[in-house]
C-alpha cells in the first residue's frame, strides 16, 4: 500500500528508499516543487494551510526533525524570516498541541511521527 510522507526535504531521499513511499519532497532535485510544499508547510502559521498541503499531496505521515535547523533551512529557501509559530516549533516542541488532523504516532532521539486523519 503507498501512504505518502512529508518530511524535512533532506530526510526526504533516505527515507522514501528504506521506506519504499513516496515522499513529498521527492527523492532528488526533481521534485522542486514538493521541496516547496514540504517548506511551506513547516513554516506554516496555520493549520488550515498546513492541512491544505497535506490534504493536496495526500500525505498519511508527518516525519518532524530538528526544528531550529527545519525552519532556519527552509526560511533559507523561501526568503523569509522564521514565523515565531511556525508549524515545525509546535510538532517538534509540543506535540500535545497538534491539531486534532496529526496524531502523534512514535519519536525516537531524531525526530517525532505524526499519522494524518482525515475527517
Amino acid at each position: 500500500e503507498t501512504r505518502p510522507f512529508l518530511a524535512p526535504w533532506w530526510l526526504s531521499p533516505a527515507i522514501a528508499y528504506w521506506s519504499g513511499q513516496p515522499g513529498v519532497a521527492g527523492s532528488s532535485h526533481e521534485s522542486l516543487s514538493g521541496i516547496a510544499d514540504s517548506v511551506r508547510f513547516f513554516l506554516a502559521e496555520d493549520w488550515r494551510t498546513a492541512r491544505e498541503i497535506l490534504e493536496h499531496h495526500r500525505v498519511a505521515w508527518v516525519i518532524v526533525y530538528d526544528s531550529e535547523r527545519v525552519a532556519q533551512n527552509s526560511s533559507a529557501i523561501l526568503g523569509l524570516a522564521v514565523p515565531r509559530h511556525a508549524v515545525c516549533f509546535v510538532l517538534d516542541r509540543t506535540p500535545a498541541q497538534a491539531p486534532w488532523f496529526l496524531v502523534f504516532s512514535a519519536q525516537n532521539g531524531a525526530g517525532k511521527l505524526y499519522r494524518t486523519v482525515e475527517r
